[in-house]
C-alpha cells in the first residue's frame, strides 16, 4: 500500500487562532495534543513499511546535506526561513479602492538587493507559495540561497523543519500574568478568547453577506504538505539518451534522475509511484541548475520541461533561475517570485542557529564541526557588520569565526578554510590548488569539466600522489567513469567527489559543488596576465571569479574594460563592478574613481529615476563607507525622488550616527520622503532612532504612522511592546496605525487584539482597518503568487481599442494593439502600454519603447526606460542605452 501524502504531516499545522487557544489551554488539553501527535507518528510509522518511506528517507538525506556545510551539519539545524517577494502586479489604471502598501516607495532591485534588504516589505512564506499559481520561477542572484530554499521547501513539506518565531516579550508578559492565575481563571480567559474569535468570524461573514459555517471553518493543511516533493538538477537529466525517443514520455528522464539520487532499493520501486503521482497531479517538482548549464544546453532542457508541464499540468512546479535572463523560464508559463535577501534578524538568527548546533556537537566524539566549545565573542563577531552580505558570504563568515581556522583574514581566508575542511587530513590544499584551479576555469569556460579534458589539460604537470579512495557515504548508488581511479586525474576526481567538493553528472561530467567555489578557484588562473582579465571581464560566467581575483591581485584591467564598454539600459556592465569592490583592498586606485562614477549616476540632473535607484543600490553593494558621503550630498537641494532614494540608502547603511541626518526628513514637504525617513530610522534601529520613531508614531501623518507601525512589526524586542501599547491607546489614529503593524505579526496576542478592535473599538475608522486586517489574515485573499493576465484580457486596452471601433485581437494581434496604444494613445495609455510591454517581456514590440523615449511627457519617458530595463532583464542580453 502506498504512502498517503495527503495525510502526511497530520497535526503539524493548525489555524493561528485555534493554535493560540490550544496553546493557552495547554495544561487542560495536553492529552488531546499528545493524541494528535501520536496519530501523526502512527501515520509516519505506517509509512515505514512502504517503499515511499525509503524514498522520503533518501530525499531528506539529500535535502539535509545539499548545502555549503552539508558534510558537517544538517540543514534543518541551521536553516533560516526563506521569504519570497512576488513580482509587482501588472500595470493597470488607478483604482481608488486599491490600498497601496507604504513600502511601495522602496525599490526592489533583485540584482543589487541590499537597498531593500533592511526594510519590512510584504513577503510570502513557503506555505503562502503553495496557495497561488502552480508554476513558479524562483529568481535570485548566485549566492542568494536558491538551492537551499528548494531544499528547505522539501523539508518543510515533509514536516522535517519548523520555523520558530522570535522571542516575544509581549507573550512573555502575558504568560507571566496567566501564571499567577488559578486554573479556573485561566480557563475563563481561554473561553473568552475563543468566544471573541468566533464572534469576529461570524461578524466578518455577516459583513460579506455570507452564512458562517463553523464546521467548515478549518485551516486546511498547506498544499505542499499534501504533495510528493521531487528534486531534480537539470544537469542530471540525460534527456538526449537514445532510449528516450521523440515519442517518449518526458517523465522518463525525470524518473532516471530521481533513481540516481536514491539508494538501490528505492531506485527499483520509485518509477511506478512517481508516474502515478504525476498522473494524479500530486507532485511538487523542484527544478534546479538552470544557471549552471552552458548556454547551448538551456534551450533543450527547457523544451523538456515544457513538454513535462504540458503533459502533467496539474502538478506544482518551482524552477530556480537568474534575475537577469529569466525570460526563457517565464515563457514556459512560470510566474516570477524573488528570493528575499536576509535582514538583520535573519543574519542574527543564522548566527544563533550555527551557535546552537556548534554547542550541541562540541565535545562529541564524532563531531564534524568542532571538538571545542564556542567562544561567546565569536558569536558577537559573527553578528557584526553583516549588511550587504549574501547568505553565501555570511555563512563563510559565521563558519570562519566559529572554527577560527582561517590562515588569512577575510574572504580569502574563509574560502581556503572551507576547502581545507573538506579535504582529508593527508591532502594539502596548496598541493592541489593548481589542478583545482584548472578544473574550475574549465567549468567557467565550458560549463562542466571531464576527466578526458583534465587529462589533456594537466598532461605533463606534477600531479599529487593520491591513493585509493573509499566509497562514498550516500544513499545514492555510486557512479564512476570507466577510467576513474585508474589514473592520477581519475583518483583526483574520486577524491574531490568523496569529500564533497565536486558533483558528478551523467556523461562523465563534473562541476564544483557550489559555483562560488569554482569562481574562487578559477580566479587563481587569472594571475598569469596576458590580457586575460580584459577578455574575461566581458564574459558573464567569469564575473564572480574577477570579484575573487580582487582578493589577491590588481584588477584595474577588468574595471577599465567594463567602464569603457558602451552603456546598456541596465548599466549592468558598469554596475556589476560594485560586486567586485567588497573584495578589493581599501587602497586600490580605482575605488575612488568608481565611487565617483556611481555618485554622478545618482546625482546627475534630469536622470531617469530608475537609474537613480540602481545607482543607490550599487553604492550599497560596494559596502564602502564613503557611500554615506554621496547619499548625504543627494539630500541637498535635490528633487524629491533623489532625496527619497538617498534617505533609503542611508537607512540601509545602518550607521548609528545618521539619525540626525534622517530625522529632519520626517518633516519633508513630500509625503513619500517622510515615509522614507520613517523606514530609514527603523533600518538604523538604534535607541535614538527608535525614540524618534515613537514620536512619529504619535504625531506624524496617517501614512507615516502606518509606515512606522509596520516597521516596528519587524523589531520583536522593541517593536512588539510598542504595538501592544498602541492598540490600547486613547488616540484613534494611533490605534488604527497599530492595526496595520499587528497585521504583520504571526502571534496569538496580535490576532486577539485585531479581533477586539474589529468587534469592540468605539471608532468606525479603527474597526474598518481591523476588518481589512482580519479578512486578510482569515482568508488570505492576497497571499500566494498571482500570474500576469494575458494581453487580450486587459480591460483598459479593450476599451481603448473600442474607442477606435476595433476589437482587441488575441495572441500576437493583442501585442500589436498594445504597441499602437504606446504610439497613439494619450499619456496615461502610453504609460500603461509601456509598463505592460516591459513586465511581460514582449520583445516583438520592444522597439516601440525606444520611440517612446522621445515623448514630450517626462513620465512617459521614465516609464518607457523602466520598461526597456525590464525587457533587458527578461531577455538577458544588453540593450543599448537610449541616447
Amino acid at each position: 500500500m502506498g504512502f498517503d501524502f495527503e495525510n502526511f504531516g497530520i497535526g503539524l499545522l493548525t489555524g493561528w487562532a485555534t493554535a493560540y487557544g490550544v496553546y493557552r489551554a495547554r495544561h487542560r488539553i495536553g492529552a488531546a495534543i499528545s493524541s494528535a501527535r501520536r496519530q501523526a507518528v502512527s501515520a509516519q510509522n505506517y509509512a515505514t513499511q512502504s517503499a515511499d518511506n525509503r524514498y522520503i528517507h533518501d530525499l531528506v538525506h539529500l535535502a539535509e546535506t545539499s548545502h555549503l556545510a552539508g558534510r558537517f551539519i544538517s540543514l534543518s539545524q541551521i536553516v533560516v526561513e526563506p521569504r519570497f517577494i512576488p513580482a509587482p502586479p501588472l500595470a493597470a489604471p488607478p483604482d481608488e479602492e486599491t490600498v497601496h502598501s507604504v513600502f511601495h516607495i522602496v525599490p526592489v532591485i533583485p540584482d543589487h538587493p541590499y537597498l531593500h534588504a533592511p526594510y519590512n516589505l510584504e513577503t510570502l512564506t513557503i506555505d503562502d507559495l503553495s496557495a497561488g499559481e502552480r508554476a513558479i520561477a524562483l529568481l535570485g542572484r548566485p549566492g542568494s540561497g536558491r538551492t537551499t530554499a528548494l531544499m528547505t521547501i522539501i523539508l518543510r513539506s515533509l514536516g522535517k523543519v519548523r520555523f520558530e518565531p522570535p522571542t516575544d516579550r509581549v507573550q512573555m508578559r502575558i504568560d507571566a500574568e496567566e501564571a499567577a492565575l488559578t486554573d479556573k481563571q485561566r480557563a475563563v480567559r481561554v473561553k473568552e478568547r475563543l468566544t471573541i474569535e468566533q464572534r469576529a468570524k461570524e461578524r466578518l461573514a455577516e459583513e460579506q453577506g455570507l452564512a458562517f459555517d463553523a464546521a467548515a471553518d478549518k485551516t486546511a493543511l498547506p498544499l505542499f504538505n499534501r504533495l510528493m516533493p521531487v528534486y531534480v538538477h537539470l544537469a542530471d537529466l540525460n534527456h538526449a539518451d537514445p532510449e528516450f525517443g521523440k515519442t517518449a514520455d518526458p517523465a522518463e528522464p525525470l524518473v532516471r534522475s530521481v533513481q540516481r539520487q536514491v539508494g538501490r532499493i528505492t531506485a527499483s520501486t520509485i518509477p511506478a509511484n512517481l508516474y502515478k503521482r504525476l498522473s494524479q497531479g500530486q507532485v511538487l517538482l523542484l527544478v534546479d541548475g538552470y544557471e549552471d548549464l552552458p548556454p547551448h544546453e538551456r534551450g533543450p532542457k527547457l523544451a523538456w520541461l515544457q513538454a513535462l508541464m504540458n503533459l502533467y499540468p496539474q502538478n506544482f512546479y518551482i524552477v530556480a533561475g537568474p534575475v537577469i535572463g529569466s525570460g526563457p523560464l517565464l515563457r514556459l508559463g512560470l510566474t516570477p517570485v524573488y528570493l528575499r535577501p536576509w535582514s538583520d534578524l535573519d543574519a542574527n538568527r543564522a548566527a544563533d542557529n550555527w551557535a546552537a548546533a556548534w554547542q550541541r556537537q562540541a565535545g562529541a566524539r564524532r563531531s564534524r564541526l568542532s571538538q571545542q566549545p564556542l567562544d561567546a565573542t565569536a558569536v558577537a563577531r559573527a553578528k557584526t557588520n553583516n549588511r550587504a552580505l549574501s547568505p553565501f558570504d555570511l555563512t563563510l563568515k559565521i563558519w570562519g569565526n566559529y572554527a577560527n581556522d582561517a590562515e588569512a583574514p577575510g574572504f580569502e581566508g574563509w574560502l581556503r578554510a572551507l576547502l581545507v575542511r573538506h579535504l582529508p587530513a593527508d591532502q594539502s590544499l596548496g598541493r592541489l590548488l593548481p589542478q583545482l584551479a584548472q578544473a574550475a576555469a574549465l567549468q567557467l569556460d565550458e560549463g562542466f569539466f571531464t576527466q578526458a579534458r583534465l587529462d589533456d589539460l594537466l598532461a605533463g604537470s606534477d600531479l599529487p600522489d593520491i591513493g585509493a579512495v573509499e566509497a562514498e557515504e550516500s544513499p545514492a548508488p555510486r557512479r564512476k567513469a570507466k577510467k576513474e581511479e585508474t589514473s592520477a586525474v581519475g583518483r583526483l576526481l574520486a577524491l574531490l567527489r568523496r569529500c564533497g567538493l565536486v558533483v558528478a553528472y551523467p556523461g562523465g561530467r563534473f562541476q564544483f559543488a557550489h559555483p562560488f567555489l569554482a569562481a574562487y578557484l578559477a580566479s587563481l588562473t587569472l594571475r598569469d596576465g596576458g590580457g586575460k582579465l580584459a577578455e574575461k571581464a566581458r564574459q558573464p560566467e567569469w564575473t564572480q571569479a574577477i570579484a575573487y581575483a580582487a582578493l589577491h591581485m590588481p584588477i584595474e584591467e577588468a574595471v577599465r574594460a567594463r567602464l569603457d564598454a558602451p552603456p546598456d539600459v541596465l548599466y549592468s556592465h558598469t554596475l556589476d563592478i560594485a560586486h567586485w569592490l567588497p573584495y578589493a583592498g581599501a587602497d586600490v586606485p580605482w575605488r575612488k574613481q568608481y565611487l565617483k562614477y556611481l555618485g554622478n549616476l545618482l546625482l546627475m540632473p534630469n536622470q531617469y529615476p530608475f537609474l537613480r535607484e540602481r545607482a543607490a543600490a550599487a553604492l550599497l553593494t560596494t559596502r564602502d563607507r564613503n557611500a554615506l558621503v554621496i547619499f548625504r550630498q543627494a539630500l541637498i537641494n535635490t528633487p524629491a525622488h533623489t532625496r527619497l532614494i538617498a534617505c533609503l540608502g542611508i537607512g540601509a547603511l545602518g550607521d548609528p550616527d545618521t539619525v540626525q541626518i534622517i530625522s529632519p526628513l520626517l518633516q519633508d514637504s513630500y509625503n513619500d520622503v517622510q515615509l522614507a525617513a520613517g523606514l530609514a530610522l527603523g533600518a538604523v534601529g538604534t535607541d535614538t532612532a527608535l525614540e524618534t520613531l515613537v514620536e512619529a508614531l504619535t504625531q506624524g501623518s496617517e501614512q507615516l504612522r502606518q509606515a512606522v507601525a509596520e516597521t516596528f512589526a519587524a523589531l520583536p524586542d522593541e517593536g512588539y511592546p510598542i504595538l501592544y501599547d498602541a492598540i490600547h491607546d486613547d488616540d484613534m489614529l494611533l490605534r488604527r496605525a497599530a492595526v496595520f503593524g499587528l497585521r504583520r505579526l504571526k502571534t496569538g496576542w496580535a490576532l486577539i487584539a485585531i479581533y477586539r478592535a474589529f468587534l469592540e473599538d468605539s471608532q468606525w475608522y479603527v474597526r474598518s482597518a481591523a476588518q481589512m486586517a482580519f479578512q486578510e489574515l482569515q482568508y488570505g485573499e492576497d497571499r500566494g503568487v498571482k500570474a500576469f493576465p494575458p494581453v487580450e484580457s486587459l480591460q483598459w486596452l479593450a476599451e481603448w481599442a473600442a474607442q477606435r471601433g476595433e476589437n482587441l485581437p488575441t495572441g500576437e494581434g493583442a501585442n500589436q494593439m498594445l504597441m499602437r496604444a504606446l504610439q497613439e494613445g494619450e499619456p496615461q495609455i502610453q504609460q500603461l502600454a509601456a509598463a505592460v510591454i516591459g513586465q511581460l517581456g514582449l520583445a516583438s514590440v520592444g522597439k516601440a519603447l525606444y520611440g517612446a523615449m522621445r515623448d514630450r511627457q517626462p513620465q512617459t519617458r521614465d516609464t518607457a526606460y523602466r520598461a526597456l530595463a525590464h525587457l533587458q532583464a527578461w531577455i538577458g542580453q544588453p540593450l543599448p542605452a537610449p541616447v
